[in-house]
């Protein structure tokens, strides 16, 4: 049995100075208990190793969402520049990513317009993939325009591609070269 304990008055709040109930006391001390012993358990004895789970996790997941195949362009122009599917694709890919910042119809948010004239960091193929690959940090912002995320490994180079040419065929101030 617990002793009663003297009572304390806190702006006029009385509180009693009961101890816990026994039981409660116990499934403490058990659950300390059953704890450590499951960390001795898991950590000492156990077969099953996390470097293994997560091995095969990432295995999982590559073959699931394979990585976007690498397009590389020999002169820095966009090889995709023509293809009308590539251009279908591009316009689903900028409303699905770059929308939020740059608009549905690419007209500007946050970040610039880019169907006008007038390009901030480079209209040519070669600077805007690498404009967006690499994103614009915020040292590098002009006219007040927030900074651009890297898309390297959001989208890969056979997106971005696509991206290009759905805006070069909405701007003629995109150059090739």
């Amino acid at each position: 049995m617990s002793e009663q304990h003297e009572q304390k008055e806190f702006d006029g709040i009385i509180q009693a100075g009961n101890d816990l109930p026994a039981w409660y006391k116990h499934i403490f001390v058990y659950a300390v208990f059953i704890g450590i012993g499951y960390a001795i358990y898991f950590h000492g004895f156990s077969s099953w190793g996390t470097e293994d789970y997560y091995a095969g996790q990432l295995a999982e997941h590559e073959a699931k969402f394979p990585k976007p195949k690498e397009i590389v362009a020999i002169d820095g122009a966009n090889p995709m520049r023509e293809d009308s599917l590539a251009i279908a694709e591009g316009e689903k890919n900028f409303k699905n990513v770059c929308a939020a910042c740059h608009g549905v119809n690419a007209e500007g948010v946050v970040g610039p317009s880019l169907v006008d004239k007038e390009w901030i960091h480079g209209n040519t193929d070669a600077l805007v993939f690498e404009n967006i690959m690499k994103g614009i940090a915020i040292e590098k912002t002009k006219l007040g325009r927030g900074p651009m995320p890297a898309h390297d490994n959001s989208l890969g180079s056979e997106k971005v591609y696509q991206v290009m040419a759905w805006l070069a065929s909405k701007n003629d101030t995109l150059v090739a070269k």
